[in-house]
C-alpha cells in the first residue's frame, strides 16, 4: 500500500509527534460523538508544526465520526503504545506505519481535510482521493499482524471493522 510507505522517510520525532496529534484527535472525536454539547463552544483544532497548515483550523465532522466510529476505536487502541511514548517509535515498524497511515486517513475523513507532513512527498488527490475503503484494509492488515490480539478468531476472510459511508 503506497498511503503507508509514504511515511517511511519521516524522523522518529516527526513521526511521534504526528501519530500523537492523531491519535488525540481520533480520542476527542470518539468523545464529541458520546458527549455532544451543542450549546459549549469548542476550541478550534490547529495542525502541530510537524504538519502542513494551509489552510487555518480543523473542525470535526460528527457525521463522519460516526461512520469509522469502531475503525478509530480499534485504531486508538493499536497506536496507543506509540502515541503515549510507552514504546519508541521507528520509521522501520510496519504495524506502526500502516497504523499511522490508516489513522491519518481515517482523521482527514473525520476533519474533511488533507494530512500532509512537513517533508512528505504525497499525491495531491482531493481529501477523499483514496476510497474510504482504504482505512478498512490498512486496518484489517494492522490487525492480522495481531499487535494486540484484536484479529484473533477470526478467519482470513472475515471483516474486522464495520464501514459505513455517508
Amino acid at each position: 500500500m503506497n498511503e503507508w510507505m509514504s511515511l517511511s522517510p519521516l524522523g522518529p520525532m516527526v513521526l511521534q509527534a504526528g501519530l500523537k496529534f492523531l491519535y488525540e484527535q481520533a480520542t476527542a472525536a470518539l468523545k464529541r460523538k458520546l458527549e455532544p454539547r451543542a450549546d459549549a463552544p469548542q476550541a478550534p483544532v490547529h495542525l502541530p508544526p510537524v504538519f502542513h497548515d494551509d489552510s487555518g483550523p480543523l473542525s470535526y465532522h460528527l457525521d463522519k465520526v460516526e461512520a469509522l466510529e469502531e475503525p478509530l476505536r480499534k485504531l486508538s487502541q493499536v497506536t496507543s503504545k506509540w502515541a503515549s511514548g510507552a514504546v519508541p517509535v521507528n520509521p522501520g515498524n510496519t504495524e506502526l506505519m500502516m497504523a499511522t497511515a490508516a489513522l491519518r486517513l481515517a482523521m482527514e475523513h473525520v476533519f474533511q481535510r488533507r494530512l500532509t507532513f512537513k517533508g512528505e512527498q504525497r499525491s495531491h488527490d482531493g481529501v477523499l482521493g483514496q476510497p474510504l475503503a482504504l482505512v478498512g484494509e490498512l486496518l484489517n492488515d494492522v490487525l492480522a499482524l495481531k499487535p494486540l490480539g484484536l484479529g484473533q478468531g477470526g478467519g482470513p476472510n472475515i471483516s474486522l471493522i464495520n464501514l459505513r459511508i455517508l
